[in-house]
């Protein structure tokens, strides 16, 4: 775990010298699958464009109850931007993932590895799709596929 943790810090500090211009704020709403027990979640997202092209994201999401468990989790994750046309990102992204349940099951902490991308319907408005595998132990590694609406100010 230490390992990625070091990657991670490794790789903002260096992007970061690489980029000059500051970029933007953006606040959404999400809907996420998680394959652990197949819930269903409704979140909320905060970005903020560090640079043009690095930005740094925040999220939780509840998972509505299934087979008597409830979850809930926080994300923090870096992105890096590809702009693919002029109102079309796609992006990878790593970060951490820190999972609550609501029985017997302690709290996990994990490693986020995926990608997105988000399409601008207004200079304002975008909409998106993301996916991320959520490497964690004792076998509660999961896929979670995520697509919501973000909101720049």
């Amino acid at each position: 775990m230490k390992k990625y943790l070091f990657m991670l810090v490794a790789l903002l500090t260096m992007s970061t010298a690489a980029f000059a211009q500051k970029g933007f704020t953006s606040f959404g709403v999400n809907g996420n699958y998680d394959d652990l027990n197949g819930q269903f979640g409704l979140g909320v997202k905060l970005q903020y464009g560090f640079v043009d092209q690095l930005r740094g994201d925040l999220s939780t999401t509840l998972y509505f109850k299934k087979k008597g468990i409830t979850m809930f989790d926080v994300n923090g994750n870096v992105h890096y931007v590809f702009p693919v046309a002029s109102k079309f990102n796609v992006y990878p992204l790593a970060g951490l993932n820190i999972a609550f349940f609501n029985n017997d099951i302690p709290t996990r902490l994990g490693v986020n590895l995926g990608g997105g991308l988000e399409y601008f319907v207004a200079s304002n408005v975008k909409i998106g799709a993301e996916a991320k595998y959520i490497v964690s132990d004792n076998g509660f590694s999961r896929f979670n596929l995520g697509i919501g609406v973000g909101f720049l100010f």
